[in-house]
């Protein structure tokens, strides 16, 4: 007899002896069968569901503090909100995970994670990056709703602060100059570039009007302005976010905030991440 044959009459065996289908819990829909003698689920051929659960993922605060609540109409202590802010701003919340003593699965939940505002991730995109001349012009041209341009006199004309932007030119020296300032970069002990054409309008930082995050209250960004002479003819500029890792931290602790606020009496919430 082949070994196909003798493997198919030994299954056809154990399923006899197993009385097939049988039911491990009555309430789960798992039958053992005789292909490996694996557990398969059969619950999607019933007419309903074991179990409710569901992944539900947003980016509005909203959406996800009215969905939490709707499921937690019974205002759950079990349930668990994990709020992380070391990569962007996101929060999970787990609605059937139980506790030590009477463990759910965890696998119905609701996900925020907030976007960043168009404005803030373009300037976020270029932070400490060399741009050229012309790209920068754009770049503010572009986005003048949302900037206000400065000098160390006080806040300067959008359109005044381009036109200076344009009048800045690379020219090089062979004067000696050990000095760092802020609009000249030393090449060599005979060699220097010189930024010139610096008027008094020309930007020393910009601020960004934003929110940063969709949900978060407006803030005003500093950013601050660099020429960078090399050795291209046409000058570059920097555009620098002072204070980024104090921003970073202040937008964590808003977001943690408001979650705290709006999701107070809907179980418990913990900063970081849990996997179950």
């Amino acid at each position: 007899m082949e070994q196909a044959a003798v493997k198919q009459i030994a299954d056809l065996a154990v399923a006899a002896q197993a009385n097939l289908p049988v039911q491990v819990n009555g309430a789960a829909s798992i039958a053992i069968l005789p292909e490996g003698f694996k557990l398969h689920s059969t619950e999607r051929f019933n007419d309903g569901r074991d179990r409710y659960r569901g992944a539900y993922q947003t980016s509005s605060i909203s959406s996800f503090v009215e969905y939490v609540g709707y499921r937690n109409g019974s205002n759950d202590e079990n349930v668990q909100t994990y709020i992380e802010t070391t990569r962007g701003l996101k929060a999970r919340t787990f609605l059937n995970l139980g506790d030590v003593f009477t463990p759910g699965h965890g696998d119905d939940t609701a996900t925020l994670t907030l976007e960043k505002k168009a404005e803030f991730a373009r300037f976020e995109g270029i932070n400490g990056n060399r741009i050229r001349q012309q790209q920068l012009i754009d770049i503010v041209d572009d986005w003048a709703d949302f900037l206000s341009a400065h000098t160390e006199q006080g806040e300067v004309e959008l359109d005044k602060a381009i036109r200076a932007l344009r009048k800045v030119k690379i020219t090089k020296g062979s004067e000696l100059d050990s000095q760092v300032r802020d609009f000249g970069h030393q090449v060599s002990a005979l060699e220097k570039l010189e930024a010139t054409g610096v008027d008094e309008n020309l930007p020393h930082f910009f601020l960004l009007h934003t929110e940063c995050y969709h949900g978060l209250n407006p803030r005003s960004v500093k950013l601050s302005l660099r020429i960078s002479a090399n050795n291209d003819d046409a000058p570059g500029f920097v555009l620098r976010i002072v204070g980024e890792e104090a921003l970073n931290e202040s937008l964590a602790d808003e977001f943690k905030g408001i979650l705290t606020e709006k999701l107070a009496g809907q179980g418990r919430i913990f900063q970081g991440e849990f996997t179950p």
